[in-house]
């Protein structure tokens, strides 16, 4: 049953409930619409969630583009449900999802699967909606759109011959990290601490156990493991630094607008042109998912010719 109860979770953080007290609109789509209060609730929900999986430097930066990127993709989820209404059965859609579901927790019938659902202070009718805003998009994207991408073998060849810089890759470096943020650290109180860091790797301690000492950063739990960068992922000062170091090497204090870094080298790749043996998966991929990416923003744009789209100016 943990499986049910993990995804039970999901629902309720990222889906919101049908408003019932009057609340201002935010999108409409045709009769649909997103409260505000549906709106903030999934965007304070999304933004915990990327403060969770989130553990890299310059935080604060990748945040900002959340809202706008949240709001647009609600509305097209909204369209892309109002097309699935003309299309198909959505009624019969969502009823195999929940069976499938009920199937998958081992649940026997809509019965037992409603008190399991009113211990979570959830209503069947609940349920099933949020089934429909999270599935049918899914749905519609892979019906409608991926179902239809094709590709030839020599649309496959061309691509692996004309995009070997790109398919190499480009140098990374994994980063252990120790951020000692401004609202607890003065640039003396700074280089004290780092001093002192220093000493404790000297004496042997590991670095990802001084990070769950000294860090105030988000990878804190997790020894301060920042996860893998490109040169481009990074700020000015932080690339400088890391990718002039070796592996095993500790950076420098480096200050930025969030704080103070230290950073630990665990390992680096240098980039490398695969075969096209070794490659092919992957340019397969590439050309689907570029095929997709212009398919469904063509889709979308019909869509929103279609049908009424109002976005309130405020949100905007």
């Amino acid at each position: 049953m943990r499986k049910f109860f993990v995804l039970m979770i999901v629902l309720l953080l990222t889906v919101p409930f049908v408003s019932k007290i009057i609340d201002e609109i935010v999108v409409k789509v045709n009769d649909s619409v997103i409260t505000k209060a549906e709106y903030e609730k999934r965007l304070n929900q999304t933004i915990e969630g990327f403060k969770r999986e989130y553990k890299g430097p310059d935080f604060d930066e990748k945040l900002k583009d959340i809202p706008q990127r949240l709001l647009k993709q609600m509305t097209e989820e909204l369209l892309l449900i109002e097309k699935a209404k003309q299309l198909y059965q959505v009624d019969m859609i969502v009823k195999m999802q929940v069976e499938n579901f009920m199937k998958e927790n081992s649940i026997k019938d809509e019965a037992e699967l409603e008190k399991l659902l009113k211990k979570e202070g959830l209503t069947l009718e609940e349920f099933k909606r949020q089934v429909q805003l999270i599935y049918v998009p899914e749905f519609m994207k892979s019906r409608e759109i991926r179902s239809k991408i094709s590709l030839t073998p020599q649309e496959i060849e061309d691509y692996y011959n004309n995009n070997k810089e790109k398919l190499q890759g480009k140098p990374q470096v994994h980063l252990l990290e120790i951020l000692l943020t401004k609202d607890k650290y003065n640039e003396e109180s700074a280089k004290q601490a780092y001093s002192d860091i220093l000493i404790m790797l000297a004496q042997g301690k590991s670095f990802q156990d001084v990070a769950k000492l000294y860090s105030l950063g988000y990878s804190r739990n997790s020894g301060g493991d920042a996860g893998w960068y490109s040169p481009e992922d990074l700020s000015k000062e932080i690339k400088d630094a890391v990718f002039g170091m070796k592996e095993g090497q500790v950076s420098p204090l480096i200050e930025t607008k969030q704080g103070y870094y230290i950073f630990k080298i665990a390992e680096k790749k240098e980039p490398k042109i695969p075969t096209f043996d070794e490659a092919r998966d992957f340019v397969i991929e590439m050309i689907k998912e570029e095929k997709f990416d212009e398919s469904y923003k063509s889709y979308i744009d019909q869509l929103k010719k279609e049908n009424y789209v109002r976005i309130n100016p405020k949100y905007v």
